[in-house]
C-alpha cells in the first residue's frame, strides 16, 4: 500500500503494510513500534495522510455501524484490564498513540486483545508506540 511505503520512506521504518478484515477496512496494528518516537510517526502521518486510499464507511448509516461496533471493542479492551483504552473517533476508527499507562506489548493489553477478538469487526484500529530501542520491531497481527 501506498501509505505504508510511504510512512517507511519518512522514518517509520518499521510501518507494516496493513491486513484487511472481512469487512474490508485495513488495520495497521495491533501494535507498531515507531522508529525515532512519536515525533518522527506523527510527521510521517502528516506527510502521507494523502497516500491513504477512500475506503471505510461513507455513509453516516455505515459510520455509526462501525462506531458502534468499535465501540464494544473498547468497552471490552477496558473490562479486561486495560482501562485507558480510547473510544472510538466517531468514524468508526480507534487511534491509540501508546503511551503512559496504554501499552500495547503489555500481557494485559494482549490478554484483552485475545479476549475481545471476535468484536474486532466493522472497524479499523491504528496502534502507534514508541520504542526505546532504535530500530525496534513491529507487527502487524
Amino acid at each position: 500500500m501506498k501509505f505504508s511505503g510511504c510512512m517507511r520512506s519518512h522514518g517509520v521504518t518499521e510501518f507494516p503494510d496493513p491486513t484487511v478484515g472481512s469487512n474490508g477496512l485495513p488495520s495497521f496494528g495491533p501494535t507498531l513500534n515507531v522508529n525515532g518516537g512519536a515525533p518522527v510517526y506523527d510527521a510521517a502521518q502528516r506527510v502521507c495522510k494523502q497516500d491513504l486510499p477512500d475506503i471505510g464507511p461513507h455513509t453516516s448509516a455505515e459510520k455509526a455501524t462501525a462506531n458502534a461496533a468499535a465501540l464494544r471493542y473498547a468497552t471490552c479492551m477496558r473490562s479486561h484490564g486495560v482501562p485507558d483504552f480510547p473510544d472510538p473517533n466517531g468514524q468508526g476508527l480507534i487511534q491509540i498513540n501508546a503511551s503512559g499507562t496504554l501499552e500495547p506489548n503489555s500481557p494485559a493489553f494482549q490478554n484483552a486483545q485475545m479476549a475481545c477478538k471476535r468484536l474486532n469487526n466493522g472497524f479499523g484500529v491504528s496502534v502507534a508506540s514508541t520504542s526505546s530501542a532504535p530500530g525496534g520491531a513491529g507487527s502487524g497481527s
